[in-house]
């Protein structure tokens, strides 16, 4: 008898994230998206925003895309890239 949930894995996840401009200025406009959706939505910041946000400026952009390491696929992030129009998609890490 199967399950009728899936269960998570324990290992991180890659949530890659195509920014809408490359480099630094599309860096910064993923950051202000996220603020502007987590005050659209009622959502209190993160207590360790300034970490992510140093985390978020210092990845590489890779051909567009950032990498960001979530837990789950109903990560915040992830809910936060669909309701922002963001390109995105989520593997495993090896």
């Amino acid at each position: 008898m199967s399950c009728c949930c899936e269960e998570e894995s324990v290992f991180h996840k890659k949530l890659k994230v195509k920014l809408k401009e490359k480099g630094r200025e599309g860096r910064i406009i993923f950051l202000k998206d996220y603020l502007e959706y987590l005050l659209k939505n009622d959502r209190p910041l993160p207590p360790d925003f300034p970490t992510f946000a140093r985390e978020i400026m210092g990845l590489d952009d890779r051909g567009g895309f950032i990498h960001i390491r979530i837990w789950h696929e109903g990560s915040e992030l992830v809910e936060f890239a669909q309701a922002m129009g963001y390109e995105y998609r989520i593997d495993h890490y090896d």
